[in-house]
């Protein structure tokens, strides 16, 4: 049997998604839990697997049950969801969930997936805010960061917008990026992302690179020979993980109820 999840995690504390030695990940702690509460060794698998530092609301896993017993135990989904939450540490938790069919995969079923970046301009930094967004001191220009946007707009190839450790692997770095939102809600700025899938740090570069406009240091019109130069040194700093969130995943078979991911609308 095979079920999908959708969980929320802060990411400061976790070494990113994906199990690595020695470090706190979040697929450690899910399996660790299944383990837990099912008695049988399950691998999970996620839509996106995000960095160290960058958190989710509604990031999507699935994983494979195999034991009769185990299987008895998923019967309750509800009585389940709260046993794995019991057992989870409180900065990871699971907020929705239902069986699917052996097709589905968390990663390659995906259609599209949506990211936010969370910062925030005041005259000082906030002690509440500054452990959920990134600060900056002046207001950035609204007007030039939605312009600059739409020339990343569709299908492209985001070399430039990736890690030099990406094009050293001659990994394919087309993708598409289907809506861009910049949304301001003051005293913060909001950078919404959806599209079919992200290459490492795209995001943290893109949005590094959006403010650049956003402070006047470039021509709104500079992100086009940016993006068509594929040249990592021409676009934007990589700005720091913990603003960054991944906020959804779509599926034809699976879909989130927008009401189970916390704060999502808040972010649009």
């Amino acid at each position: 049997m095979r079920y999908a999840f959708t969980i929320a995690y802060k990411g400061k504390n976790f070494s990113g998604f994906q199990i690595q030695k020695e470090e706190r990940t979040v697929q450690a702690e899910l399996e660790k839990a299944l383990w837990i509460i099912l008695r049988e060794e399950i691998r999970v698998f996620t839509a996106g697997r995000t960095d160290a530092g960058v958190s989710a609301l509604g990031q999507v896993i699935h994983f494979d049950v195999s034991l009769e017993e185990s299987i008895r135990r998923m019967v309750n989904l509800e009585r389940f969801v709260y046993s794995m939450n019991s057992v989870m540490p409180n900065d990871i938790s699971i907020v929705y969930g239902k069986s699917v069919t052996d097709e589905f995969h968390a990663r390659f079923s995906a259609l599209s997936r949506e990211y936010a970046y969370f910062t925030y301009s005041a005259t000082y930094k906030h002690a509440i805010f500054s452990d959920l967004g990134l600060w900056f001191r002046k207001p950035l220009n609204l007007n030039a960061m939605r312009m600059a946007a739409e020339y990343l707009m569709g299908e492209n190839d985001f070399a430039a917008f990736t890690r030099e450790m990406v094009l050293r692997n001659n990994e394919p770095t087309r993708r598409r990026l289907d809506e861009i939102r910049i949304i301001e809600k003051q005293p913060f700025v909001i950078f919404y992302y959806k599209g079919s899938g992200f290459l490492h740090n795209m995001i943290r570069i893109l949005t590094g690179t959006l403010i650049m406009a956003g402070r006047e240091e470039i021509l709104p019109a500079d992100m086009k020979s940016i993006l068509e130069g594929k040249k990592r040194k021409n676009a934007g700093v990589t700005l720091p993980a913990f603003p960054l969130y991944f906020l959804n995943a779509s599926y034809e078979e699976y879909q989130t109820p927008l009401e189970r991911i916390p704060f999502y609308n808040f972010f649009l």
